[in-house]
């Protein structure tokens, strides 16, 4: 494996591992916490935003187009984090 695909896959990983970690605090922080009118709604764009600069980057950090079907799943992590805290 050539070191140019080693350094992709990890700044890959580390973007993902950070901008996902704060996509599930802000979709958990509107499904506990946040009771003020139109919070629950803000933080949860505010997650699905973050999750789709998280496949954005890996997109561009990886030189591939950004017209995929991966963007459909941006919101999947949000739900699920409302679903597991509301619904349990």
């Amino acid at each position: 494996m050539h070191i140019e695909q080693v350094k992709k896959y990890v700044a890959s990983s580390l973007l993902c591992a950070v901008v996902l970690l704060h996509s599930l605090a802000m979709a958990a922080l509107g499904a506990t916490g946040a009771d003020k009118g139109g919070a629950r709604e803000g933080l949860f764009v505010i997650s699905v935003m973050l999750g789709a600069m998280a496949v954005a980057g890996v997109r561009l950090i990886n030189k591939l187009s950004l017209a995929t079907p991966w963007f459909l799943g941006a919101p999947v992590i949000p739900l699920l984090v409302y679903y597991v805290v509301l619904w349990r």
